[in-house]
């Protein structure tokens, strides 16, 4: 039916869902790097874009330069603050420019919190259902927030094999997706490049990941990926882990 793909792009991020009808993307540092994964129709059926930090979003530029079109925008809730420390005001401007340019042509753009229930899917395109499990509204929009607290987390269950999405997501954000059941229990996408915020040990050891999936590079940040958040990984993976510094790009077929 299709395939994931997860890319080596440094400390960031950027995954494709591929399947016989469509091509969503997560994240999209660097996509014109893997522009061979990208659909000769030049139609994107929806970008998942969990935060507006720009190695999350850098790739809106290659997008808009090459002429694509992006259906459907999801992104996170976020509001920024003057005095903001957690995003410059630049990341703000840069992302919104790219989102106002794509909605100009069409997109129809989405901020979701937590879905209430848990009933049916959030969204079911092309043979596929995403679960949009954070964040609480009451984390993305508490007083003392800050823009990890609003990444999208959320799970896209894809034929026989489900990946559950993190982003940069906080250690307050995942607690509040700890509390469903059922989060993950096949592949997990690390949080934030393998630091230890967002190796939450409740969170990790709820997700009964097989796999765990860290998108990052040595030497970017400092303690970056954090060897205690690796060790927690490596321990709640029953098949093991997956760096994309040490492995490279990888595929999962489903």
């Amino acid at each position: 039916m299709g395939a994931l793909h997860f890319l080596d792009v440094g400390c960031a991020d950027a995954s494709v869902i591929i399947t016989d009808t469509a091509t969503f993307l997560i994240d999209c540092q660097d996509i014109g790097k893997y522009r061979r994964l990208l659909p000769a129709s030049m139609t994107i059926k929806a970008l998942f874009l969990t935060h507006q930090h720009s190695d999350h979003y850098s790739g809106l530029e290659y997008l808009r330069d090459n002429g694509y079109k992006i259906e459907y925008l999801i992104y996170s809730p976020y509001e920024r603050r003057r005095g903001d420390t957690s995003i410059t005001l630049d990341e703000w401007n840069e992302f919104n420019n790219h989102r106002e340019y794509f909605e100009g042509k069409g997109t129809k753009s989405y901020k979701p919190y937590k879905q209430e229930s848990f009933d049916k899917p959030w969204w079911e395109p092309a043979g596929l259902k995403f679960w949009m499990l954070g964040p609480k509204k009451s984390t993305a929009t508490s007083e003392a927030r800050k823009l990890h607290d609003a990444c999208l987390v959320f799970r896209a269950d894809m034929g026989t094999r489900k990946c559950l999405f993190t982003g940069d997501a906080s250690d307050a954000n995942l607690e509040g997706v700890a509390e469903i059941n059922h989060i993950c229990d096949d592949i997990l996408h690390a949080s934030h490049h393998g630091s230890i915020e967002g190796a939450n040990p409740a969170f990790v050891k709820k997700c009964n990941a097989k796999w765990t999936i860290i998108s990052t590079a040595s030497g970017t940040y400092p303690n970056v990926p954090h060897p205690t958040a690796i060790q927690r990984y490596k321990e709640n993976s029953s098949e093991g882990i997956w760096r994309t510094d040490v492995d490279g790009s990888g595929q999962v077929a489903f």
